[in-house]
Order: C-alpha cells, then structure tokens, then sequence
C-alpha cells in the first residue's frame, strides 16, 4: 500500500498522530518506515491530520510500519485480544452414497494474554506479535495489504502454533486518527480478523471427523452386509434363470425330436407353403380350437396356426423368431372365419416367417 499521508509519526520511539504534536517540522517526528524527518500538518479544517515527508522520497513504508507498529503496541498494552470465528465442515464419504457432515464452529471469543512478545522472528517469518498464555502460544500477523499472501500463509500453517490475521488495510485515515475506532478494529472487530492456523479449530475437526468415520464405518459394514446379500441374491436368480433356460432348451429339443417323428410319418403337400395354402391351414386350427379346445389356444407368433392351449411351442414350424399366446375365440367365428381370413395379412406373414411348416395341422378341410 503506497500512502502520502502518514497516520503515525515517530519521536524518541515513540508514535504519535498528527494531532498529539505541533504543526509542521516543530514535531520533530521521523517517518516509522525510512526515519527521515516528517512534517506534521494538523492545523486543516478539512483535511484529516496527518504527517509527510519533510522532502520527497521513495519511502513506501511509512503508513504501513506505524500502523502495524501502532496496533502490535495496542495488543502488547491490552494484552487482550478477540479471536476470530471458525466455521469448518467436516465431512467423511459412506460406501452407501452418502456424505456424512458435522460442523464444527469456534465463537468469536476475548482471550486475555498473560505476556506479549513483539515483531519475532519465527524461522524466518516475521510474527509481529506473539500471546503467550500458560503453554500456549498465539502468532499474530497485521495484514496491510488486499493482496493474498500464500507464501507467508504456508509458512504460519506450518508452525506448532496457532496463528491469525488482523487485516487493517480497509481502515481509513479517519478511523486511524480516532483512538476509539483504532482500538475497536485492532483488538475486538470480528470482520477484521480471521485464522491462519488455529490449534483448537483442528482438534475439534479430529474429534468430527473420527466420529464421522466411526459412523461411516457402521454404515459401510452395513452396505457390505446388504451388498452380500445382493450379490447372493442376484447369483440365486441367475442360478435359477439359467437352469430355467435349461430346462426350455431341453423341452425345445424334444419338442424338435417330436416334430421331427411326426413329419416323418406325413406327406409333405406343396400347397400348404403358399399364401392360400396357410390360410386354409390357420382357418383350420382356428376351428379345430372352437370345436376341440374349448375356444382356446396358442398362436404363434411367426406362422399364426393355433396349438392346443396346453403346449409350450408352435406344433408346426420351426422359427427361430416363433412365440406362442394365448387367444381365446369367440364361438361364432365359424359364421366370419372365410370373411376374416381374405381380409387377414396373416397368410402373407405366415409364410414369409415360417416358408415351409415342419408339421401339417391334422385338421378338416375348411
């Protein structure tokens, strides 16, 4: 942060603001960040008071060293201090599908220290206070910049300690004259402060997420339970599908051996592959069922000549594409079966599916 106006000046290490010193060079204050000499300008109507450089320079670090070095000497006389809020979610993954959640929350809290140590060097970063109370310890750094510092984050998240921010870089030069409004934001403003580490926060992630994994560990045991009984399941039913196939395949291979017997012992008749052939041939198990099978039967699906309703295949043709359904007729077919079957596409159907029947029907003439 690049500012003219400089909140704080210094004398005989002491910080002052513009207000507490005479006008001009009479403050005999340096700049915190270069210690060159500062003239004080506090005798405006409109403008806030505020110290500058008695003669131009390339100092950038005048604002921000007497304000960090104000605030750290408001905790280090305090020695009390508002933690930040937490707010983290812990979260553990079930076998089942599920995201198990518990939130762990820490309330902003006033801590008082029971010593203050300013600007420590921690392994090569720069804590610019550090609490200690009892065996604890509590890293403080005052942010003075809107830009993410990731490298000094990493570095904090890696001490033993638990370590936060105060960010003052949103303070205006207003709030930082006003000693009331200074203190307010350094030592108790939740919205000025938040964790880079916090020791306490951890342990109760720990503590969430070990009973979250306890729980996902019943739930998990209960998954494999149910996923067992699935597997056994599923195994059961394909056990049970495939000794059906089985059975259908060796019911279809009598049922072929039958047919076979069967069409050994006819003569086979040209007509009955023709599309007038199979109609005289549907029509004729169409009666058959009214006057020997109570109205009922099978239809195939690929030749349409009806079987008994008891039978399981097609008597007559050996498709591959052939299923059998069951119909049941109305008695009075017989008065509209020669009208039905000119109308009916069935013959075409028949002999396209099924060209040449294994079986004749053992049928009347219709």
């Amino acid at each position: 942060m690049h500012e003219t106006k400089i909140p704080f000046g210094e004398r005989d290490g002491t910080l002052f603001r513009a207000h507490e010193v005479e006008n001009g060079l009479r403050c005999g204050c340096v700049c915190p960040g270069c210690q060159q000499p500062l003239n004080a300008a506090n005798n405006g109507e409109k403008v806030v008071p505020h110290f500058r450089h008695a003669k131009s320079n390339d100092c950038f670090d005048g604002f921000r060293e007497g304000v960090r070095r104000a605030a750290v000497a408001l905790i280090a006389q305090h020695k009390q201090l508002m933690l930040p809020a937490l707010t983290e979610i812990a979260q553990v993954a079930a076998l089942d599908g599920r995201l198990l959640e518990e939130k762990v929350e820490l309330l902003p809290v006033v801590i008082t220290a029971d010593s203050v140590e300013r600007f420590v060097d921690l392994d090569g970063l720069k804590g610019h206070a550090v609490l200690h109370q009892s065996d604890r310890q509590l890293v403080i750094r005052i942010k003075l910049s809107a830009r993410m510092e990731y490298e000094r984050y990493r570095k904090l998240e890696a001490l033993e300690h638990s370590s936060m921010e105060i960010a003052l870089h949103n303070l205006t030069l207003e709030q930082i004259n006003d000693p009331a409004s200074f203190e307010l934001a350094v030592l108790y403003e939740p919205a000025t402060r938040r964790w880079t580490r916090s020791m306490r926060g951890e342990k109760l992630m720990a503590i969430a997420r070990e009973k979250l994994e306890s729980l996902a560990s019943e739930l998990n045991a209960q998954w494999h339970f149910e996923q067992r009984k699935r597997e056994a399941a599923e195994k059961a039913g394909q056990l049970a599908l495939d000794e059906e196939k089985a059975k259908l395949q060796l019911a279809l291979d009598e049922h072929r051996a039958h047919q076979l017997q069967k069409a050994s012992e006819q003569q086979p008749i040209d007509q009955d592959n023709t599309v007038q052939g199979r109609s005289a041939l549907i029509a004729g198990t169409m009666l058959k069922a009214v006057q020997a099978w109570g109205a009922k039967a099978i239809e195939c699906s690929a030749c349409h000549l009806l079987s008994p309703p008891e039978s399981q295949f097609c008597l007559y043709c050996d498709s591959q594409t052939s299923k059998v359904n069951q119909v049941v007729l109305s008695p009075d077919i017989v008065l509209t079966l020669d009208k039905r079957m000119r109308c009916s596409a069935k013959p075409e159907i028949s002999v396209k599916a099924a060209p040449q029947l294994v079986v004749r029907p053992d049928i009347e003439p219709v």
